[in-house]
């Protein structure tokens, strides 16, 4: 019989555990840092000694596995399309996550079992999770609680691994139309994220008994920052905007550059992956703006009836440009453009006949990727070792602003974003620009889309959750149409699902009644954001 998912989960942190990153490293300082003897066994995790090194493993797994996810995001979020054959399914809006190891090959985008492992090395406990759970109660954090004494280390350790019990639990209920922890009942996104919240609070018990600590690995300067910061985007993404700006508030008042690291390395497993896959080897193309899908003979937005726009709107990424007075939309809401979205005979840009200066938050370099010719990639990394952004101080502006534009206060919302650009050099929103957006909240809320969907570009899924949030106005495929170059189908997935063995294995979604539960923890969600589904 096939594992579940969950029970994945649990196999790819065991491995890990018992696998090279608890091999003895020669380095001192960075994340892999072990001192055990060359191979832990099944009793030797039985240790207290061995806690902050399972810590560490749950951390590594977590981490892996974003950056994974972070190659898949590139094509939910329309910057990308698979142009080498051995890449295919790589950006064709999947319906479910990739599963198994981490980080096998340069193709692999697998994510979901280090997410969900991440969280099964972490607590198991049904007591602290879900009851209709069937864990066993020996993630490291329950072995903390319930069994183990590690003096004054216990509060900091117990803190660390809340915070990445929440992260786990954060992404599910941003991606995934439903989840289940350990076999459990059927989880909603919203009800992912309060638990994602609660654990959130945990952490904060134990770091108020500690006191303030920096994060390991330097993956933060302040463990409680990190703490609320990843309060804030949850409460954003279950549409708790006050309580996620006063979060950001609070994160801004004490830390006003705050970031938070997904911390990487050279070599498999530990290698910053959105660099490796699409800008070092290369198996994928920039899309310019998307005049290819052509809505008239298609099924219309869910959301709205109405058929989409052509050109869809909110695509793009090629030599994007921003006006001297801030404007970053035409009309149709078509992304500003510096220069026409093609080279000449000599490589270089083709300028467009205006005033816009580039965008420098989405660089790109025209290079021979694993495909037939040369092609604009991404360049926001320049190496295997470049950390990727998680939760950063440019994020928490943005919420509040959307805060602000919910509450009607625009100029403040505009005030907010011209934060941002002025700490990119960038022009800031001025003059007859703002006077429109200011009789306008529709506009405001469309250049705040435009704004997070260039600040966050190439950051792992940060556009990716704003379309589920959006769905009204920014596209999804619906299992509709085919890649521009290679002809690849669009799949159509909003939030992801599940495999299959999970409706048809695990006793609670089979009492839903199997396959036919699938996308069901989306009903009610506003914005329509079922995957589509075939058959």
């Amino acid at each position: 019989m096939r594992q579940t998912q969950i029970d994945r989960g649990k196999r790819a942190a065991r491995a890990l555990i018992l696998g090279a990153l608890l091999a003895a490293l020669s380095a001192c300082d960075d994340l892999l840092e072990v001192e055990l003897p060359h191979l832990l066994t099944g009793k030797a995790i039985e240790g207290v000694g061995t806690a902050e090194t399972q810590l560490n493993s749950a951390i590594a797994l977590f981490e892996c596995g974003y950056t994974a996810f972070g190659v898949t995001a590139l094509g939910h979020e329309g910057h990308m399309e698979s142009i080498a054959g051995v890449f295919g399914g790589g950006h064709g809006y999947s319906l479910t996550p990739g599963t198994g190891a981490c980080d096998i090959s340069s193709t692999s985008v697998n994510y979901f079992d280090q997410i969900m492992g991440a969280r099964a090395l972490l607590t198991t406990a049904p007591a602290r999770l879900v009851p209709t759970a069937t864990g066993a109660s020996r993630g490291v954090y329950d072995r903390i609680q319930d069994e183990w004494s590690l003096g004054p280390a216990e509060e900091r350790l117990s803190a660390i691994a809340a915070i990445y019990v929440a992260a786990s639990l954060t992404h599910m209920g941003e991606f995934m139309c439903e989840a289940a922890i350990d076999g459990s009942e059927l989880l909603t996104p919203p009800e992912v994220l309060k638990l994602a919240e609660t654990w959130v609070g945990t952490a904060l018990g134990h770091i108020d008994k500690f006191g303030e600590f920096a994060m390991p690995f330097g993956v933060a300067r302040s463990a409680k920052n990190m703490a609320i910061a990843l309060r804030a985007r949850i409460r954003w993404a279950n549409r708790d905007l006050a309580g996620a700006a006063a979060d950001a508030a609070t994160v801004l008042a004490a830390d006003p550059n705050f970031r938070a690291l997904i911390t990487r390395e050279p070599g498999l497993t530990r290698r910053n992956k959105i660099f490796h896959n699409p800008t070092d080897v290369g198996f994928s193309g920039m899309l310019g703006i998307n005049n290819w899908w052509n809505p008239a003979i298609r099924r219309p937005n869910p959301v709205t009836g109405q058929p989409w726009p052509n050109p869809i709107p909110f695509n793009g990424s090629k030599f994007l440009g921003i006006m001297p007075d801030g404007r970053t939309l035409e009309p149709g809401n078509l992304p500003v453009r510096w220069a026409q979205e093609k080279r000449d005979a000599a490589e270089k840009a083709i300028p467009l006949n205006n005033t816009a200066v580039p965008d420098t938050r989405v660089p790109h370099i025209y290079k021979s990727i694993q495909g037939p010719g040369r092609h604009e990639v991404p360049a926001t990394y320049k190496s295997d070792d470049d950390d990727v952004p998680y939760m950063t101080w440019e994020e928490l502006r943005l919420i509040q602003a959307d805060r602000e534009h919910q509450l009607g206060n625009l100029q403040k919302a505009i005030d907010l974003v011209n934060l941002l650009r002025t700490a990119r050099s960038l022009p800031r929103i001025s003059g007859a620009y703002q006077t429109a957006l200011l009789a306008d909240a529709k506009e405001v809320r469309y250049m705040l889309l435009e704004e997070r969907r260039r600040e966050f570009f190439n950051e792992a899924g940060r556009f990716w959750s704003t379309k589920i949030q959006n769905t009204d106005v920014l596209w999804f495929p619906r299992g509709e149409g085919q890649t521009p170059f290679q002809r690849y189908n669009l799949q159509g997935g909003v939030r992801q699902l599940f495999a299959s063995d999970e409706y048809e294995q695990n006793p609670h979604f089979v009492a839903r009644g199997g396959l036919a539960a699938r996308g069901t923890g989306c009903k009610g969600l506003p914005g329509s954001q079922a995957p589509f589904i075939a058959g």
